[in-house]
């Protein structure tokens, strides 16, 4: 590589950069960037408020895609977004879109039509910004029509993923621990450790022995009363891990929907959420699938975190395991 890419990438931290070489550095960071850092700056850039909304910057790619490229955006959206997205466009093109959309079907779609697509698939799941993320982050070419602004953003937050990757993910390696103990750490402080029993009485001191006469044996001591077990309430009390995590969500500040995200979910713990970090959670958790099919990957990934919860101790709404 001919340039320091953390250096590149640590001027737009902040929002300080001058935009105008926005679109010249983006390039480069593509070419340079992993693929998975690359993805998050784009969703970020897709979710935030400097930006503008998601679906104009879709319809934005969509425009400056070419035909191979506009069928894939539309088939990543039917599959993150359900068969309602599948109906809607089965509507533009007379009811044929039993199956995918191919390039020459995408090509009668217009960008408004694109906006409105979007903004039912983001209602529908909002981690689809993640998944169209990764979409183009595999097209970067495309990603440039959504304007100097947004592609700074984009930018800043690749920085601030790869700061966040070098200070969290190295303690965790060398301390063996998976991904998913991270995310029970967070959840469930006292798994690591037992919590210490509160309002104790506190021991008594023992009484001094007497002195005894010279030659005579001392009496055995008094046997030690042993430690008060925890009551078994507290050991058998559920943790409500949905007001534990809308507690965090309100304190964060931020937009992360963790109830169907398990991206956001892991961002909102403050953990790695890079498609790199949930491989290795499918890995811990013995995904079967496909990795490459990322959006299914999450939605599994998502329910079995909620499972893995319920089954140590947490309760979880139903309709999240």
């Amino acid at each position: 590589m001919g340039f320091d890419l953390g250096n590149l990438l640590g001027q737009y931290l902040g929002g300080g950069a001058n935009t105008a070489q926005a679109s010249d550095d983006f390039d480069r960071a593509a070419q340079a960037a992993p693929r998975d850092t690359l993805a998050q700056g784009l969703a970020q850039a897709l979710r935030s408020d400097q930006t503008p909304p998601f679906p104009q910057m879709l319809a934005q790619m969509f425009g400056n895609s070419n035909p191979d490229q506009r069928a894939g955006m539309l088939n990543q959206l039917i599959a993150g977004a359900g068969p309602g997205l599948l109906g809607k466009l089965g509507g533009l093109f007379g009811g044929n879109a039993g199956g995918k959309i191919t390039p020459e079907q995408a090509s009668q779609v217009s960008e408004q039509q694109i906006k409105d697509i979007a903004e039912q698939a983001q209602k529908e799941n909002p981690g689809i910004l993640d998944r169209m993320g990764e979409f183009y982050a595999e097209h970067p070419t495309a990603v440039k029509a959504i304007g100097a602004t947004a592609l700074a953003v984009a930018l800043g937050a690749m920085a601030q993923g790869i700061q966040r990757r070098n200070s969290t993910s190295t303690p965790e390696k060398e301390n063996n621990v998976g991904i998913l103990s991270n995310i029970f750490h967070k959840i469930f402080p006292q798994k690591s450790a037992p919590a210490p029993q509160q309002n104790a009485p506190a021991a008594a001191p023992a009484p001094a022995a007497p002195a005894q006469p010279a030659g005579q044996a001392a009496p055995n001591p008094a046997p030690t009363a042993p430690a008060a077990a925890a009551p078994a309430s507290t050991l058998n009390q559920q943790v409500d891990v949905e007001e534990i995590l809308n507690a965090k969500l309100k304190a964060s500040g931020q937009q992360l929907n963790w109830r169907t995200s398990i991206v956001d979910l892991m961002k909102l713990l403050d953990l790695d959420s890079s498609l790199a970090a949930r491989k290795e959670l499918a890995a811990e958790l013995h995904y079967s699938g496909d990795t490459s099919d990322s959006a299914s990957m999450n939605i599994w990934l998502h329910k079995q975190v909620m499972k893995k919860l319920a089954e140590n101790g947490g309760k979880v709404p139903a309709d999240l395991q």
